[in-house]
């Protein structure tokens, strides 16, 4: 009896503990330490799971439903078909109940478009003497890129994936294919350093993981351990996938990859012809897209090869993104010493090579495949997401916006509350031409405006059940790293059918109506006061109770029937060294002048020229003078649930008893970092020039622009991109502070941003930017409404 006991003293009582203290218990570990809480037994496997499965951003690979591209050989080289396993078929089964809020990503590597893997330009060709090398006769594709694109096209498979995440009340989508703005050389190395990742779903749930336990360390040892004749960057191994692709035998692949090689001797030639000597190491391309496989136990205690990627996904943040992931990883090869220097950043977004080109064509083909596969399998599913509440959409290039706007896609979704919508605006494209030469051609970034409002009004805003919007543009403004970048480029609030909309006033342009969106959130855009009034008017008026503006800028007033043209090349300079310098010269001749006929005027009588006024302590202070139309003040002024201008002068005896305001549903405006921006169009925008003049930029910052600037992209129609003005007048500011107790200026409140921007060459980063919350109570409003109300003048502001 004694031999039993003694025996189960050390073993683990089974169902004894809560899977509430399992969970309390994850909440201190890091995201390692819960993947290894699993493997110890079944039971902790099935009560720790719940916990790391909640919440899933899957990479998209050639491996993702273990689909795998077939070999030719022990050099495990893709032939370009592919065959279907069911392995990570059975990952989606087994950990599909588990998952809450679920994401998809496919994300170009900028560090493999800057090295893009090399790809011969030339096939063999057998015949009665030999092999021999011929350029091919039609496009040769990246098999890397085409074994994407083949796993996008199986939308029954996709469909079937999807089929089991049956608990999901959350969908997310990450797309990037690089045909936005190219940051390239233009490195903020703060922000570089700090190595932060891109997110869906925000920031982890988990504990950090410390900084001694690295889980990708082993990876680089074992990429390293492929003999060098085997491995796919060398050039043995670049003429064997040319033969065995001819069909030649693998007996004989051996042969004829040396009979090439000595041809090539013999005549002085190399494989590839324009991309530099075959002496450089270069990155193992099929390694690039290949993720590394690890075997894991599931529940039933089965062991799975599973992808690398795909078994790290499972996270709620940024190590659960895991398309990053992978970038650190398959660059884990070691160059040699070589007297071809590299150059310092061999991607340069104005002139792109063709090779660059090239992968961000195949990147295209595959992610539009990708979509299409996507949106059908989400349509296929509708009762398995009919469930679901929030769309997340993190990423996505503006032109597969019009997949989006299929109506039985948005029928899929009868249960969707919240849609959060951020566009990477196309500033090229990239097409095939009939010579196989790969071209890309510049296009306007504010083309994404029309396709964004095209989405709202034809799909959004006429569905009931979608009560929550988010939108933000991903380009340029605040919080985009780089010379070139930040504080630039900022595209109008997709409000308007076109950009020029928002400050042409020779006619009346139609406006986004959002009759159903209760909590309206915008990031990241310029909007003009006028239609910024024609837009919240209405919906202030019906269902709408929360906005929250962040990084949103105003232009100044623009005049009635204006139609505001382009700035020439002359008044654009002119323009940008009044936004840096202000009026600080004219006010230096001006006070030069009054120097002058004080230097004639004694000074008795500059006594009486300028007199010294006692303040009235019985006038209203300057900040509760009526604002200036069309200013910040003005909007909120006019907008605010809370206490307005008018009722403080009530208040303090300065002025009579406002009338009593309409009721609205309005009860939350949320402000951070919002301000002023100028376009260079022809209007007059005086108002928001500073009057100090700004600090000028150090000679390195100046030397790096001048470095870099015909490396840069130069977008199409600049006009209609904005860019921020760090000032608001004085007394503007007094007024926001008195009046709603905002925040003006960064302090502490970004101040990581503050040193990211100064890194950047702003000096006055953060200035005229403000932040602050106006929330009140639910219940009957009491407040009061202007009479002075119009239809066609919501607020009665603007003439």
């Amino acid at each position: 009896m004694e031999g039993p006991k003694s025996k189960s003293k050390g073993a683990w009582p089974p169902e004894r503990l809560p899977v509430e203290l399992f969970t309390l218990i994850v909440s201190y570990l890091p995201r390692s330490g819960v993947q290894n809480m699993r493997l110890i037994n079944k039971e902790f496997d099935r009560k720790v799971s719940e916990a790391l499965f909640r919440i899933v951003v899957v990479p998209f690979r050639p491996e993702i439903y273990g689909i795998t591209p077939e070999t030719t050989g022990s050099n495990d080289i893709p032939h370009g078909s592919i065959m279907l396993q069911d392995q990570g078929m059975r990952v989606f089964q087994g950990f599909g109940r588990w998952i809450k809020r679920f994401a998809m990503s496919f994300e170009i590597d900028h560090a493999k478009l800057a090295n893009p893997p090399r790809k011969s330009d030339q096939e063999v060709i057998l015949s009665f003497w030999g092999p021999y090398r011929w350029p091919f006769k039609t496009y040769n594709r990246y098999s890397q890129l085409e074994g994407l694109e083949q796993t996008a096209d199986e939308t029954r498979t996709m469909a079937k994936a999807l089929k089991y995440i049956c608990s999901a009340k959350e969908l997310g989508l990450s797309i990037d294919g690089g045909l936005g703005w190219l940051a390239g050389p233009d490195i903020n190395q703060r922000v570089a350093e700090r190595g932060e990742k891109l997110v869906v779903f925000g920031a982890s749930k988990f504990v950090p993981e410390p900084r001694f336990m690295s889980t990708k360390a082993p990876l680089k040892l074992s990429i390293q351990t492929t003999p060098a004749a085997d491995q796919p960057g060398t050039e043995y191994a670049r003429y064997l996938r040319m033969v065995l692709e001819a069909g030649i035998p693998e007996g004989e692949a051996d042969a004829a990859v040396q009979m090439l090689q000595d041809d090539d001797r013999a005549g002085g030639t190399v494989l590839y012809g324009d991309n530099g000597p075959t002496d450089v190491p270069i990155p193992q391309a099929p390694d690039m897209w290949r993720p590394h496989r690890r075997q894991i136990t599931t529940a039933n205690s089965t062991v799975m090869d599973i992808p690398e990627d795909l078994a790290e996904v499972s996270d709620e943040d940024v190590d659960g993104d895991a398309s990053l992931a992978v970038a650190g990883r398959s660059s884990g090869y070691t160059k040699k010493p070589s007297k071809h220097m590299p150059e310092a950043c061999p991607l340069k977004p104005n002139d792109l090579t063709n090779a660059q080109r090239e992968m961000l064509l195949e990147m295209e083909w595959a992610q539009n495949a990708f979509m299409q596969s996507w949106a059908i399998a989400i349509m296929d599913n509708h009762s398995t997401f009919s469930c679901i509440g929030k769309l997340n959409i993190a990423r996505l290039p503006s032109r597969h916006l019009s997949i989006l706007r299929r109506e039985d896609f948005w029928d899929s979704l009868p249960a969707l509350k919240c849609l959060s919508l951020a566009i990477i605006p196309d500033w090229r494209e990239v097409k095939k031409e009939a010579t196989s030469w790969v071209q890309d051609n510049r296009v306007a970034p504010s083309q994404a405006v029309v396709a964004v409002y095209d989405l709202l009004t034809q799909q959004i805003a006429r569905r009931e059940h979608i009560k929550e919007l988010h939108f933000e543009w991903l380009c340029g403004g605040e919080y985009a790293p780089g010379l070139f970048a930040r504080n630039q480029h900022i595209l109008a609030a997709p409000v308007v059918a076109y950009a020029m909309h928002m400050v042409n006033r020779s006619q009346q342009h139609p406006i986004l109506d959002l009759p159903h969106i209760e909590h309206l959130s915008l990031k990241n855009c310029w909007i003009s006061p006028h239609i910024l009034s024609r837009f919240l008017g209405p919906m202030r008026k019906g269902a709408l109770q929360s906005i929250s503006f962040d990084s949103v800028s105003l232009t100044s007033m623009v005049p009635q029937n204006a139609q505001p043209n382009p700035l020439t090349q002359a008044a654009v300079v002119q323009n940008a060294q009044i936004a840096q310098h202000g009026q600080a010269a004219v006010n230096h001749l001006f006070l030069q002048f009054q120097g002058m006929q004080n230097a004639f005027i004694g000074p008795a009588l500059q006594a009486q020229v300028q007199p010294v006024v006692a303040p009235n302590p019985n006038a209203a202070p300057a900040w509760l003078e009526s604002p200036r139309v069309g200013s910040w003040a003005d909007i909120i002024n006019n907008m605010t649930p809370s206490t307005t201008l008018e009722d403080i002068r009530h208040a303090r005896e300065f002025g009579p008893e406002p009338e009593p305001k309409k009721p609205t549903k309005l009860t939350k405006l949320t402000f951070t970092s919002c301000g002023y921006a100028r376009v260079a169009l022809d209007f007059d925008q005086t108002a928001l020039d500073p009057t100090i003049a700004a600090q000028p930029q150090p000679a390195a910052i100046t030397k790096r622009i001048a470095e870099l600037d015909s490396q840069m992209m130069k977008p199409l129609e600049a006009y209609t991109m904005a860019t921020i003005v760090n000032h608001m007048d004085l007394a503007e500011v007094q007024t926001l502070e008195n009046a709603w107790n905002m925040n003006v200026g960064w302090h502490h409140s970004h101040l990581e941003l503050y040193n990211d921007a100064l890194f950047d060459g702003l000096s006055n980063a953060g200035q005229g930017r403000f932040n602050g919350l106006i929330e009140i109570a639910q219940g009957p409003p009491s407040r009061r409404f202007s009479p002075r109300t119009t239809p066609e003048v919501p607020y009665g502001i603007f003439p």
